[in-house]
């Protein structure tokens, strides 16, 4: 079981990690609005790509940061009930190393590989998410607040 100190440090660097994710969300909107400026005054068919290719990347990122942000809330939620740092799979303890490496995970990594296998797809409490999100930041794109 993980002591009160291992959970406080967990706790640290889940939240450390969300405000990351949360300022290069935020870079990454206004890097989005200026290609999107830039955009409307194209330069030529070279420019336009290259401006089509970062503003892919930058959605794909976004997906993947947004994916980790909802497993951050829900590894801070399981703080909360007791549960943090108990596999899914099995239902035993996470070695305090894997948490440290990934503190967000919901399994060993044996139990991942089997439950990536099976297709076990995490699923989130709806409203856990939507709250999380600063009333500053806005959402534009409709497919990341359908969870």
């Amino acid at each position: 079981m993980l002591s009160k100190e291992q959970l406080e440090v967990l706790r640290g660097k889940l939240l450390e990690e969300r405000a990351g994710l949360l300022e290069r969300y935020r870079k990454k909107e206004d890097t989005q609005a200026r290609i999107g400026e830039e955009v409307k005054e194209p330069r030529d068919l070279e420019d336009i790509g290259q401006m089509t290719y970062t503003q892919e990347l930058l959605d794909t990122l976004s997906a993947r940061e947004f994916f980790i942000i909802k497993e951050i809330e829900h590894a801070l939620n399981k703080m909360q009930s007791g549960s943090y740092g108990i596999c899914e799979y099995c239902g035993e303890e996470i070695p305090h190393e894997r948490l440290l490496a990934i503190p967000w995970t919901r399994y060993h990594a044996h139990c991942a590989e089997k439950a990536e296998e099976e297709g076990i797809l995490p699923t989130y409490p709806a409203i856990t998410f939507e709250a999380t999100i600063p009333e500053e930041m806005e959402l534009q794109r409709e497919d990341i607040t359908e969870a």
